[in-house]
């Protein structure tokens, strides 16, 4: 199955469009809507963390100069997805007041594995998503055709 490949704006609009790009590869490719929705969301908040985090934009602020780049593949019925910015680390802050700071326990609920490396060239988050129930493969275009 081909991968999908994105260079997004480090901008607000690049959630959305990561969002609705990842759900239709993901049905493409024959995931099923329970586990759709858990990697879009994990997904949208990989993709939201480097802009806010990685390139300091804020809600209110305009777009960056930076982008984000989001690849997928599926091997041996797994799923991986790679967010990658050439943005700053901050570590998350370690406040038990605060509603902020949820970002990587919210990945880790919707997949099975979260990776974050940082270094002065920028971080990258790898997402390993759960597998279609039973370990089967996703059904083909061509297999749900029928």
């Amino acid at each position: 199955m081909p991968p999908l490949d994105l260079v997004l704006a480090a901008d607000w609009v690049s959630p959305s469009v990561a969002r609705a790009e990842v759900r239709t590869w993901l049905r493409t490719n024959g995931w099923t809507t329970p586990l759709v929705d858990d990697l879009v969301l994990a997904i949208n908040e990989a993709v939201s963390n480097s802009i806010e985090h990685g390139y300091g934009i804020g809600a209110d602020d305009p777009a960056g100069t930076g982008t984000v780049e989001l690849r997928g593949e599926i091997t041996d019925h797994h799923i991986t997805f790679t967010v990658r910015d050439r943005g700053v680390w901050r570590p998350p802050v370690d406040d038990p007041k605060s509603t902020r700071g949820q970002g990587i326990r919210l990945m880790r609920a919707c997949v099975d594995k979260v990776t974050v490396d940082y270094s002065d060239e920028g971080t990258t988050v790898v997402l390993s998503g759960k597998p279609l129930p039973g370990g089967q493969a996703p059904a083909s275009a061509d297999d749900r055709s029928g």
